[in-house]
Parts: structure tokens; C-alpha cells; sequence
């Protein structure tokens, strides 16, 4: 996808379904860490929600009173997200974010990196705009857990039924339904038929998806001048999440100094 494409699957399937009001709790719609993340911003920070998609995350940024700027290549996404929040938002790629280097005190990936062709990329593009001693919060699908094995099946059967006219009510009926009934009972008669529809399509339809292991999220960082600060593994869930800092240039070459010293010395103690 390019980010001068007329529709994506989100403009069809927003990621819709948490409740817009301010009476909504953060960690009953964002992991702990986020919600962790979020409350001990500056409120003189510029953070940047890239794929904010209708502003789940940036309605907590607005009730903090945080300057924040959603990005989303969905326009239809972003425009209920710009309705809702009054927050500004532009829409783009994640692989080419129209953001000069180094603008964002912090960053914000919620479940985005994984939906892009190429993840990597778009994790050295967020990296490029953050500043030198900005922070960064990382969610990814994880390879472990049930997910990537749903996605897989019955998720291609959903995908290849969907494509079919004649198909796409069975789908309606042996999985749209006791998914619905099933989120419905998980939240206590709060997930709507819609919400729980907008699940459904991010779940098992979203036609890209890459799982990524906590060891490749280290070497992007050791590759793009980055620390992780916290981890959290979610345990149940199917992303985990990081906290990664982008260390200033100067503390950069102080620790290559530091590898090489230690480097030196291993050399000279195996003489």
C-alpha cells in the first residue's frame, strides 16, 4: 500500500471498538506498560501516535492534555480520531512518515509495525523522527501463543470464504457469531455487535501480519542506536511490549568506546 492509495482495509474495517467517552479506564483498552508509558509523559512533550487509527490511544493523550499527532493511513480511520479528539492528525505511511528527523519527544506503535510490508523499515522510520533521548513504546505480535496459529487457520479459510459470495454468510454464521457471543460475555454485555465485528476483521482478516520474537526487536535496536528500557511479555496476549530509548549521539560513542575498550582487554587477556 502507498499512501496516496483511495481505500484500505481499515477505511472498510476500523479498528474500532473501544468506547470514545471519557468515562473509559486506560488499562481496560491498552496493556499495563502503555498505560504505564502514557501517565508519565511530559505535558510539554510532542508525542507522535503513528497508526492511531480511530484514536483509542490518543484520547488518553487529549485527557492528559498532551500536544500528540495521530498518523494513519487511513483517512477514514483518522477522521474519527480528528472528530472525536480534536487532536490533529495527518495521514501517511509508516514506511515514509512525513516528520522531520528527530521531531518527537516520544513515540507511540501500538500493534502497527507488524501490518507494514516491511517491519523493520517502518521501525527505523519511527526510530529517524524520535529525538536523541526520546522514548519509544513498541507493541509487536509475538511468534508464541495461539495467534499465529488462528491467523493461519481458521483465518485462511476466513479469508479465502470471504472472497466468495456464496461463503461469506458461513462465515457470518461459524464465526462472526460465537466470536461476538463470546466477547460479549468477556466484557460483561459492553462489546457491540460492530465492535466485535471490527475484532474480527483486525484478527483473522487483515491480509499482513508478521509475528516477531523479542530477540530480532533487540538486534533492530542494537542496529538503530536504541535500548530497551522495559519489557513486558503480556502473557496471554498476543503482542508483547517494549520501551525503547534512543540513546543521545555522545552516550552512543561513549559506549562503543566502552565495546572496544572491553573488546581490548578480552583480546589481551587470551594472548
Amino acid at each position: 500500500m502507498t499512501p496516496t492509495e483511495s481505500v484500505t482495509f481499515y477505511d472498510q474495517h476500523p479498528f474500532d471498538w473501544a468506547p470514545a467517552d471519557d468515562s473509559t479506564e486506560m488499562k481496560s483498552v491498552v496493556s499495563p506498560l502503555l498505560a504505564e508509558f502514557i501517565n508519565k509523559l511530559d505535558e510539554n512533550s510532542l508525542v507522535l501516535d503513528i497508526g492511531c487509527g480511530p484514536g483509542r490511544v490518543l484520547g488518553f493523550l487529549a485527557r492528559r492534555r498532551i500536544r500528540c499527532i495521530g498518523l494513519d493511513r487511513s483517512r477514514v480511520s483518522l477522521g474519527l480520531a480528528i472528530q472525536r479528539y480534536s487532536r490533529p492528525g495527518v495521514v501517511g505511511d509508516n514506511l515514509h512518515l512525513p516528520f522531520l528527523e528527530g521531531a518527537a519527544d516520544a513515540i507511540i506503535s501500538d500493534g502497527v509495525i507488524h501490518h507494514t510490508e516491511d517491519p523493520f523499515a517502518a521501525f527505523t522510520e519511527n526510530f529517524r523522527i524520535l529525538k536523541p533521548g526520546g522514548q519509544m513504546y513498541l507493541a509487536v505480535y509475538k511468534p508464541s501463543g495461539r495467534y499465529p496459529a488462528l491467523y493461519r487457520f481458521p483465518g485462511g479459510f476466513i479469508r479465502w470464504a470471504l472472497n466468495h459470495s456464496w461463503a461469506r454468510p458461513l462465515v457470518t454464521l461459524l464465526f462472526q457469531v460465537p466470536y461476538f457471543l463470546v466477547h460479549f460475555v468477556r466484557s460483561k454485555g459492553k462489546r457491540t455487535w460492530p465492535g466485535a465485528r471490527n475484532l474480527f476483521y483486525d484478527y483473522f482478516v487483515t491480509p499482513r501480519v508478521a509475528f516477531l520474537p523479542r530477540q530480532l526487536v533487540e538486534e533492530w535496536c542494537a542496529q538503530r542506536q536504541g535500548r530497551i528500557l522495559q519489557y513486558d511479555e503480556n502473557r496471554g496476549q498476543n503482542v508483547h511490549s517494549f520501551i525503547v530509548a534512543k540513546e543521545p549521539a555522545e552516550e552512543q560513542i561513549r559506549l562503543n568506546k566502552m565495546d572496544a575498550k572491553n573488546l581490548a582487554e578480552e583480546v589481551r587477556r587470551n594472548a
